[in-house]
């Protein structure tokens, strides 16, 4: 898949994200120091779930999306040592939707609200 198709998608997914996007979630493409934005790699938080032990925190992921996005998923990575029975200890989301081993599993479907809210 072509770097066009992947930023035209992303592009897409901010501007709806932008419009509409769970309470206290944040999702933002990185600025380049010139004030450019890559659209391929987000910074983003995700609000600790109500009623666990994740309530009140608020946990910062990295999502890395390459050229072959939508086809192929994104690389989602929290802090290293962050503690979450469905991430590795090197901070990688540990979901067979976002394996490379799985690729099969991820489809154009998948959207970033979908990977954030789930």
């Amino acid at each position: 898949m072509s770097d066009g198709i992947a930023r035209s998608r992303l592009a897409e997914e901010r501007k709806a994200w932008r419009k509409n996007h769970p309470h206290g979630f944040v999702a933002k493409p990185m600025s380049a120091p010139d004030g450019s934005v890559n659209l391929l790699v987000w910074h983003c938080v995700i609000p600790g779930k109500i009623g666990t032990d994740w309530e009140g925190g608020y946990f910062p992921l990295t999502i890395n999306f390459s050229e072959d996005y939508p086809s192929k998923p994104p690389i989602c990575k929290f802090p290293n040592g962050f503690f979450h029975p469905n991430v590795y200890p090197s901070g990688n989301v540990c979901l067979s939707i976002l394996s490379e081993r799985h690729v099969s599993n991820f489809t154009p479907n998948f959207d970033l609200k979908c990977m954030l809210f789930c």
